[in-house]
């Protein structure tokens, strides 16, 4: 039996590596509207911050600073006069009467709430809002005490002589809101524009009072301002930081890819190897084996 081998030997293909590539940086161009667009947005950036801060400080103290029914609270320090009565000075827009600027407490929808409780409990309390000509009427030629200024909750006064005894404050017409009785009183009042002074007595207008107050206020704009201030800051604060990303970036210039290879002309050819197959001993006769 004849057994012919071929000893003719393939061997395989090699193609040699591609080259490797490094990815260079592409070089960008900043114009004059680039640079415009970082100023802008610069500029816009802070009070764009400052209006979002201020929406949410707002929007904070209106959860945090204020009770169940949406007051914000100021408690006074216990105000006392050996006369017939403690009066405040004229409180909101002092020289705007109610034909030149009612818009602006009918905007901001203010309500004023005062908690009084009288220091002496022989004696029944009374608290007034009314316009401050009548009450300066009113106290004329009595012995009373005038709060001219508040420092760190503790009123400062301006004694007023006269005499000790005036007719009682419930016997008056002039009280835009009032109220009296024993105990803790509680007065609402709905703000309006011109002069107008809070008074605090004693029910039957005898001298000597005393007297614990705590100041409400409450406004129906406030949740829509801060809110109104959260959106606002925040579009401004977006379209700042756009506008200096924007224009710090810049564009790239003509002429190049994101890989850094020219971006016209024809592509480069891939790689090529040339195959070579070698045999070995291709012309050699073939061995027979008996």
């Amino acid at each position: 039996m004849t057994n012919t081998l071929d000893s003719t030997a393939s061997h395989p293909v090699q193609t040699p590596p591609e080259p490797a590539t490094t990815p260079t940086k592409t070089p960008r161009k900043h114009s004059a509207g680039h640079v415009v667009m970082i100023v802008i947005g610069c500029l816009a950036l802070l009070p764009a911050l400052g209006i979002l801060i201020g929406g949410g400080a707002l929007a904070i103290a209106q959860t945090a600073a204020t009770d169940d029914e949406g007051y914000f609270r100021f408690t006074l320090d216990r105000v006392e006069s050996d006369g017939v009565a403690v009066a405040s000075t004229p409180l909101w827009f002092d020289d705007v009467d109610d034909e030149a600027g009612p818009w602006v407490l009918d905007w901001l929808d203010l309500d004023l709430r005062l908690r009084v409780d009288g220091a002496l409990t022989t004696d029944d309390v009374f608290v007034g809002i009314a316009r401050s000509d009548d009450i300066d009427r009113y106290l004329a030629d009595t012995e009373h005490t005038k709060i001219v200024e508040v420092d760190n909750h503790t009123p400062k006064y301006l004694e007023a002589d006269g005499i000790d005894r005036v007719s009682p404050p419930p016997d008056q017409t002039f009280w835009a809101a009032s109220t009296s009785g024993p105990g803790e009183q509680e007065l609402t009042w709905n703000a309006r524009g011109g002069r107008w002074s809070v008074v605090v007595m004693n029910a039957d207008g005898s001298p000597n009072v005393a007297a614990d107050i705590e100041i409400g206020a409450r406004s129906d704009v406030v949740t829509p301002v801060a809110i109104t201030l959260l959106v606002a800051g925040a579009i401004g604060t977006a379209i700042a930081v756009t506008l200096i990303v924007v224009g710090a970036r810049g564009r790239r210039r003509p002429g190049t890819r994101s890989d850094g290879l020219p971006s016209t002309g024809s592509p480069l050819p891939p790689p090529t190897s040339d195959t070579a197959v070698l045999h070995d001993d291709q012309d050699r006769e073939p061995t027979t084996v008996a």
